[in-house]
């Protein structure tokens, strides 16, 4: 009899601690936008998060992998959207510092300059084009007030000893 009043709380408490997860998506998160999504990108946007992830060489066992995820740090940045001369112009800043991996030095990632952009409204991707470079966000949220994109990004730092691939989850407001 104890063990299943055993069984019987040990189920109460596996269902409990599943039940207290994380919020489901779009929880907390304003009403998706109506109307045109272009006309909404020209108010202008201020980079208010971002998080990531991805995998590396194991800095201290080079034979092995290492995954990273986490939240950056010093996030500033802005993207600004504009119609100059018949171009659609962006002007973009992202700046913030990855904690890659304990008792590794933060790595500064600076991304800005002015290019061209369009956006492909059947697979919600945002291209900018900014000689030599090319910067691709997929939209995966978007409010009046809040834009939640994605990018798939190449890090470059000599610390580093190689270029890792990341994805950035950015989180945009007014």
């Amino acid at each position: 009899m104890l063990k299943n009043h055993f069984i019987y709380l040990i189920c109460f408490q596996i269902i409990f601690i599943l039940s207290c997860g994380r919020a489901g998506e779009g929880e907390g998160l304003p009403d998706r936008a109506t109307g045109p999504f272009e006309e909404r990108l020209k108010d202008g946007w201020r980079v208010h998060a971002v998080s990531f992830e991805g995998e590396m060489t194991n800095p201290f066992d080079s034979a092995t992998q290492a995954t990273f995820q986490g939240d950056a740090d010093g996030v500033e940045g802005e993207f600004s959207f504009e119609d100059r001369n018949d171009s659609a112009i962006v002007d973009y800043r992202i700046d913030f510092y990855l904690n890659l991996m304990l008792g590794m030095a933060p790595i500064n990632y600076l991304n800005e300059g002015e290019g061209i952009w369009a956006f492909d409204s059947s697979i919600q991707t945002l291209w900018f084009y900014d000689f030599p470079d090319t910067l691709t966000f997929v939209v995966d949220y978007d409010a009046d007030t809040l834009q939640q994109w994605h990018s798939n990004v190449l890090i470059n730092d000599a610390s580093l000893g190689e270029d890792i691939n990341a994805r950035l989850d950015i989180e945009l407001r007014k």
